[in-house]
Protein backbone atom coordinates (compact mmCIF):
# COMPACT_ATOMS: atom_id res chain seq x y z
CA UNK A 1 0.00 0.00 0.00
CA UNK A 2 1.64 3.27 -1.12
CA UNK A 3 0.97 7.01 0.64
CA UNK A 4 0.99 10.13 -1.52
CA UNK A 5 1.37 13.88 -0.29
CA UNK A 6 -1.98 16.04 -0.89
CA UNK A 7 -2.17 19.46 -1.12
CA UNK A 8 -5.47 21.43 -0.59
CA UNK A 9 -7.26 24.49 -1.72
CA UNK A 10 -9.03 26.82 0.89
CA UNK A 11 -11.29 27.57 -1.99
CA UNK A 12 -13.43 24.34 -1.46
CA UNK A 13 -10.84 21.45 -2.74
CA UNK A 14 -10.50 18.87 -0.21
CA UNK A 15 -8.26 15.66 -0.31
CA UNK A 16 -7.59 13.11 2.52
CA UNK A 17 -4.79 10.96 3.57
CA UNK A 18 -1.62 12.68 3.11
CA UNK A 19 1.01 15.06 4.20
CA UNK A 20 1.13 18.57 1.99
CA UNK A 21 2.74 18.67 -1.07
CA UNK A 22 4.82 21.32 -2.76
CA UNK A 23 7.02 21.72 0.13
CA UNK A 24 3.66 22.33 2.12
CA UNK A 25 2.10 24.65 -0.02
CA UNK A 26 -1.36 24.64 -2.54
CA UNK A 27 -0.46 25.58 -6.22
CA UNK A 28 -2.25 28.80 -6.66
CA UNK A 29 -1.66 29.04 -10.39
CA UNK A 30 -1.77 26.32 -13.23
CA UNK A 31 0.36 27.16 -16.24
CA UNK A 32 -0.43 24.36 -19.28
CA UNK A 33 1.88 24.11 -22.10
CA UNK A 34 0.80 22.43 -25.41
CA UNK A 35 4.48 21.86 -27.04
CA UNK A 36 5.99 19.59 -30.35
CA UNK A 37 9.16 17.77 -29.97
CA UNK A 38 8.62 18.47 -33.90
CA UNK A 39 8.55 22.43 -33.54
CA UNK A 40 11.58 24.73 -33.84
CA UNK A 41 9.87 26.94 -31.85
CA UNK A 42 9.18 25.22 -28.47
CA UNK A 43 12.20 24.96 -26.66
CA UNK A 44 12.37 28.34 -25.19
CA UNK A 45 8.82 28.06 -24.01
CA UNK A 46 9.96 24.52 -22.73
CA UNK A 47 12.68 26.25 -20.49
CA UNK A 48 10.39 28.52 -19.11
CA UNK A 49 7.74 26.31 -17.97
CA UNK A 50 10.95 24.23 -16.27
CA UNK A 51 12.02 27.38 -14.29
CA UNK A 52 8.57 27.78 -13.33
CA UNK A 53 8.41 24.09 -12.34
CA UNK A 54 10.67 25.23 -9.61
CA UNK A 55 8.07 27.66 -7.79
CA UNK A 56 5.86 25.98 -4.96
CA UNK A 57 2.65 28.12 -5.63
CA UNK A 58 2.44 26.98 -9.33
CA UNK A 59 1.38 23.56 -11.05
CA UNK A 60 3.20 23.26 -14.85
CA UNK A 61 2.13 20.65 -17.18
CA UNK A 62 3.25 19.55 -20.63
CA UNK A 63 1.13 18.31 -22.76
CA UNK A 64 3.03 16.84 -26.34
CA UNK A 65 0.38 17.40 -29.36
CA UNK A 66 0.61 15.41 -32.11
CA UNK A 67 -0.51 18.06 -35.49
CA UNK A 68 3.49 18.18 -36.55
CA UNK A 69 4.29 14.38 -36.12
CA UNK A 70 4.38 14.97 -40.29
CA UNK A 71 7.65 17.32 -39.62
CA UNK A 72 9.47 13.78 -39.62
CA UNK A 73 9.75 13.49 -35.90
CA UNK A 74 6.87 11.73 -34.11
CA UNK A 75 6.61 13.40 -31.09
CA UNK A 76 7.46 10.62 -28.13
CA UNK A 77 4.72 11.91 -25.86
CA UNK A 78 2.05 12.77 -28.07
CA UNK A 79 -1.13 12.30 -27.82
CA UNK A 80 -4.49 12.95 -29.54
CA UNK A 81 -6.18 13.37 -26.18
CA UNK A 82 -3.80 16.07 -25.47
CA UNK A 83 -4.54 18.00 -29.14
CA UNK A 84 -8.11 17.80 -28.05
CA UNK A 85 -7.72 19.39 -24.61
CA UNK A 86 -6.12 21.96 -26.20
CA UNK A 87 -8.97 22.64 -28.79
CA UNK A 88 -11.52 22.88 -26.01
CA UNK A 89 -9.02 26.01 -24.75
CA UNK A 90 -9.32 27.22 -28.61
CA UNK A 91 -12.76 26.95 -28.44
CA UNK A 92 -13.19 28.50 -24.95
CA UNK A 93 -10.46 31.48 -25.50
CA UNK A 94 -12.49 32.65 -28.39
CA UNK A 95 -9.69 31.93 -30.40
CA UNK A 96 -10.96 29.12 -33.05
CA UNK A 97 -7.41 27.46 -33.74
CA UNK A 98 -4.72 25.79 -31.93
CA UNK A 99 -0.57 26.49 -31.92
CA UNK A 100 2.50 25.32 -30.30
CA UNK A 101 4.01 26.43 -27.83
CA UNK A 102 0.38 28.10 -26.55
CA UNK A 103 1.03 28.14 -22.72
CA UNK A 104 -2.41 28.76 -21.21
CA UNK A 105 -2.59 29.88 -17.49
CA UNK A 106 -5.44 28.80 -14.83
CA UNK A 107 -7.27 27.97 -18.25
CA UNK A 108 -8.39 31.68 -18.77
CA UNK A 109 -5.81 33.46 -20.89
CA UNK A 110 -3.07 32.06 -23.51
CA UNK A 111 0.12 33.32 -25.20
CA UNK A 112 3.13 31.73 -27.25
CA UNK A 113 5.35 33.84 -24.34
CA UNK A 114 5.04 34.98 -20.97
CA UNK A 115 7.03 36.82 -18.57
CA UNK A 116 7.46 35.44 -15.75
CA UNK A 117 5.83 38.63 -13.82
CA UNK A 118 2.88 37.76 -15.99
CA UNK A 119 1.94 34.84 -15.21
CA UNK A 120 3.12 35.46 -11.20
CA UNK A 121 0.32 37.61 -11.00
CA UNK A 122 -2.12 34.78 -12.34
CA UNK A 123 -4.18 33.00 -9.53
CA UNK A 124 -7.19 31.07 -9.61
CA UNK A 125 -10.58 31.91 -9.42
CA UNK A 126 -12.20 31.81 -6.26
CA UNK A 127 -14.70 28.76 -5.98
CA UNK A 128 -17.58 27.70 -3.45
CA UNK A 129 -19.12 24.19 -2.24
CA UNK A 130 -16.95 22.48 -4.86
CA UNK A 131 -14.94 19.43 -3.56
CA UNK A 132 -12.41 16.98 -4.92
CA UNK A 133 -11.58 14.01 -2.58
CA UNK A 134 -8.32 12.25 -3.67
CA UNK A 135 -7.11 8.44 -1.65
CA UNK A 136 -5.24 5.98 -2.13
CA UNK A 137 -5.10 2.28 -1.36
CA UNK A 138 -4.10 -1.07 -2.53
CA UNK A 139 -2.45 0.61 -5.75
CA UNK A 140 -5.47 2.38 -7.01
CA UNK A 141 -6.61 6.04 -6.73
CA UNK A 142 -10.10 7.13 -5.68
CA UNK A 143 -11.48 10.60 -6.63
CA UNK A 144 -14.91 11.41 -5.04
CA UNK A 145 -16.15 14.63 -6.49
CA UNK A 146 -19.20 16.57 -6.96
CA UNK A 147 -17.68 18.93 -9.67
CA UNK A 148 -19.40 19.47 -12.83
CA UNK A 149 -16.31 19.31 -15.00
CA UNK A 150 -13.12 17.76 -13.99
CA UNK A 151 -10.38 15.73 -14.82
CA UNK A 152 -7.36 13.71 -13.40
CA UNK A 153 -3.87 14.90 -15.24
CA UNK A 154 -1.18 12.19 -14.99
CA UNK A 155 2.11 12.88 -15.03
CA UNK A 156 5.88 12.48 -15.06
CA UNK A 157 7.17 14.68 -12.25
CA UNK A 158 10.97 16.43 -12.80
CA UNK A 159 12.36 16.83 -16.22
CA UNK A 160 12.33 13.86 -19.01
CA UNK A 161 15.40 14.50 -22.13
CA UNK A 162 14.69 13.75 -25.14
CA UNK A 163 17.75 13.23 -28.17
CA UNK A 164 15.89 14.33 -31.81
CA UNK A 165 17.01 12.61 -34.60
CA UNK A 166 14.57 14.07 -37.04
CA UNK A 167 12.45 16.93 -38.17
CA UNK A 168 13.24 20.60 -37.11
CA UNK A 169 15.03 20.28 -34.10
CA UNK A 170 17.19 17.38 -35.47
CA UNK A 171 20.32 17.27 -33.33
CA UNK A 172 18.64 18.43 -30.59
CA UNK A 173 18.47 17.69 -26.93
CA UNK A 174 14.82 18.69 -25.59
CA UNK A 175 13.93 19.47 -22.46
CA UNK A 176 10.12 19.11 -20.94
CA UNK A 177 8.99 19.36 -17.39
CA UNK A 178 6.25 17.52 -15.84
CA UNK A 179 5.16 15.73 -19.01
CA UNK A 180 1.54 14.29 -18.75
CA UNK A 181 0.93 10.97 -19.80
CA UNK A 182 -2.72 10.89 -19.41
CA UNK A 183 -6.09 12.88 -19.21
CA UNK A 184 -8.75 11.35 -17.82
CA UNK A 185 -12.40 13.17 -17.48
CA UNK A 186 -14.31 12.67 -13.74
CA UNK A 187 -17.71 12.80 -13.63
CA UNK A 188 -19.41 13.47 -10.58
CA UNK A 189 -19.48 10.77 -7.94
CA UNK A 190 -16.75 8.30 -7.31
CA UNK A 191 -13.81 7.22 -9.95
CA UNK A 192 -10.91 4.84 -9.55
CA UNK A 193 -8.00 4.64 -11.10
CA UNK A 194 -4.76 2.69 -11.17
CA UNK A 195 -1.84 4.62 -9.71
CA UNK A 196 2.06 4.13 -10.93
CA UNK A 197 4.88 4.51 -8.02
CA UNK A 198 7.13 6.80 -10.36
CA UNK A 199 3.80 9.44 -11.74
CA UNK A 200 2.01 12.42 -10.08
CA UNK A 201 -1.37 13.35 -10.23
CA UNK A 202 -3.48 16.58 -10.26
CA UNK A 203 -7.21 17.17 -10.06
CA UNK A 204 -8.32 20.25 -12.42
CA UNK A 205 -11.58 21.54 -12.14
CA UNK A 206 -13.07 23.58 -14.88
CA UNK A 207 -15.95 26.10 -14.79
CA UNK A 208 -18.37 24.49 -16.60
CA UNK A 209 -19.30 27.21 -18.47
CA UNK A 210 -16.17 28.76 -19.31
CA UNK A 211 -13.82 25.97 -19.02
CA UNK A 212 -11.65 28.34 -16.61
CA UNK A 213 -9.37 26.60 -13.97
CA UNK A 214 -11.22 27.39 -10.51
CA UNK A 215 -9.37 24.51 -7.91
CA UNK A 216 -6.51 22.26 -8.38
CA UNK A 217 -5.39 19.57 -6.21
CA UNK A 218 -1.77 16.93 -6.52
CA UNK A 219 -0.96 14.38 -5.67
CA UNK A 220 3.41 13.45 -5.58
CA UNK A 221 4.52 9.87 -4.57
CA UNK A 222 6.28 10.04 -1.09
Amino acid sequence: MKTFYKTALSTGILLAGAPAAFAGESPQTVVELFTSQGCSSCPPANAFISDLSEDDDKLVLSYGVTYWDFLGWKDTFGDPEFTARQKLYGESLGIGYVYTPQIVVNGAKHAARYKRKDVDGALLAPVKDVSVDLMEADGHLRIETDADRAVIVTFMPGTQSIDVERGENRGRTLRLSNVVTNVQPVTPGATEIPVKDDLAYAALVHDPETFELVGVSVLTPK
